[in-house]
């Protein structure tokens, strides 16, 4: 059913600033804005007001900045309710909506719902992922913290691994040495939840079939395609990581190189490189592709990007079909 409402939210801790946007008005008046609290209180006082205006669920969509835990539980009131939003990412529309002056809530949900608005046609409502892949984000990030801070207490040891020993290195190696069982119980809690869960434990084993791909590469996809269900090509996982090569060229004057943008997902693409180094020494293909490719004056960086790549499409080309990756290099003869 086509849509009728277009309704912006701008999303803060405690209170949720709506707008109704109105073509034929400039600006919002007083009778198109509301604010309400940042809770089931105030989700079914926005559900009243909506109402009060007669309009029909169906007929309407909400559109938000997608703010992580401050939004996580009126997405899940939205669904329950059946309304359909769109959670979009901050800087897609920070960077769509051109030049903008001043700042405040009312004005920033204004806005949200008229980039809805004039995207009306290409819409595509989201839906927030299962309890298995949201408990395993959860565990995910807080691995990463662990990680991180390790890593702080190995750099630690490092600088002064020629040094008298002191109790603050004797406590840095303990740090380290606690951190290494918190690790390893989250990651035991990880693999716990992905045996829960059938369609997760196929896509995982899947995953794990392709060599330079371990458990961290592939509890990480499977966290941020939602379980592959989020991206339908392996390019568009690609350019969420950042690794998808694009044409830099205009007129007759600008013929640079292909090249990929600095956004993306830094963290899932930095795994991503050991994963695709990893694959250039165990696999036989990547590594006759990637010598091939350094032989041909190619640097390095570009060279393991490319590989990178080729690891994202594998993994969509496994779960898609549906079988464990088979190195074709085994049966050359």
């Amino acid at each position: 059913m086509e849509k009728k409402w277009f309704i912006g939210i701008d999303i803060s801790k405690k209170t949720l600033d709506v707008v109704i946007y109105v073509p034929t008005k400039k600006h919002a008046d007083e009778t198109n804005y509301e604010r309400f609290l940042n809770k089931e209180e105030g989700y079914k006082s926005l559900l009243c007001w909506l109402k009060k205006k007669n309009m029909a669920k169906k007929r309407l969509v909400i559109s938000m900045e997608n703010t992580g835990i401050y939004s996580f539980d009126l997405c899940l009131f939205l669904e329950a309710a059946s309304i359909d939003y769109c959670s979009f990412n901050p800087l897609h529309l920070k960077r769509s909506l051109g030049l903008v002056r001043g700042k405040n809530d009312r004005v920033d949900a204004e806005r949200i719902a008229y980039f809805a608005y004039l995207h009306r046609d290409e819409l595509s409502y989201s839906k927030l992922s299962g309890s298995s892949i949201i408990r395993l984000r959860d565990f995910a990030a807080e691995r990463k913290r662990f990680v991180k801070q390790q890593a702080e207490y190995k750099g630690f040891l490092t600088d002064r691994k020629d040094c008298e020993m002191t109790s603050t290195i004797g406590r840095a190696a303990h740090m380290v040495k606690i951190l290494d069982e918190e690790i390893a119980s989250v990651e035991e809690e990880m693999l716990q939840i992905i045996n829960s869960d059938p369609s997760i434990l196929r896509n995982y084993e899947l995953l794990n079939s392709i060599k330079g791909i371990g458990t961290i590469n592939a509890m990480n996809t499977i966290i941020h395609t939602n379980n592959f269900q989020a991206f339908e090509t392996a390019r568009q996982y690609a350019c969420y990581l950042g690794i998808a090569p694009f044409e830099h060229s205009s007129g007759t004057s600008i013929k640079g190189k292909t090249r990929v943008y600095p956004t993306g997902a830094k963290l899932l693409k930095a795994d991503l490189s050991q994963a695709a180094n990893s694959a250039i020494v165990w696999d036989k293909e990547m590594k006759e592709y990637y010598e091939r490719k350094r032989k041909e004056g190619k640097a390095y960086g570009v060279v393991l990007n490319a590989v990178k790549f080729k690891l994202v499409g594998r993994m969509f080309a496994v779960v898609k079909r549906g079988t464990p990756f088979v190195e074709l290099m085994t049966y050359k003869k």
